[in-house]
């Protein structure tokens, strides 16, 4: 004979359904961050980003990106790849920008500040202009789609 009251397996249940449905009502939105598809972001991050806040490194770093010279044009250092897809613009410790051609890609804004908010130590908004902080120094970024795709990140004053 059981020694559990007659009630005790309908309140079981009723726990147990309680508590599958309480799991399966709980929505989450997920925003899968973007791929990074631009040739232009990649090397925004490993120039720009990875040499910043001084940008000492960015001229090794832009070898790597095909970019084998830059020209001291007094204001500051710029150099293109060899088919000229690829542009950088830097001036110690105060800019750096890359840029491309125009790009049919209506995520690269997104990526392009998902791929700075790695590296900031505060948070990035989620449009342009925005502020980043890389080792206590804000710079402002902004992505400029006229007349090509300019990644440009601005030392702020």
């Amino acid at each position: 004979m059981s020694t559990l009251p007659r009630t005790a397996p309908l309140a079981l249940l009723l726990a147990a359904l309680t508590l599958v449905s309480a799991c399966s009502s709980v929505t989450r939105k997920i925003n899968p961050e973007p791929t990074i598809t631009s040739a232009g972001i990649l090397a925004f991050r490993d120039i720009c980003l990875k040499s910043a806040p001084s940008f000492a490194g960015a001229e090794t770093a832009a070898r790597a990106h095909g970019i084998a010279e830059l020209t001291d044009a007094g204001f500051a250092k710029m150099g293109m790849n060899q088919d000229q897809t690829l542009g950088l613009q830097v001036k110690a410790n105060q800019e750096c920008a890359i840029t491309t051609p125009n790009q049919n890609d209506s995520s690269l804004t997104q990526q392009f500040l998902n791929t700075a908010a790695k590296f900031s130590s505060t948070p990035v908004a989620q449009n342009v202009p925005a502020r980043i902080t890389l080792d206590g120094q804000t710079f402002i970024l902004m992505h400029d789609r006229r007349g090509g795709e300019a990644y440009v990140m601005l030392k702020a004053h």
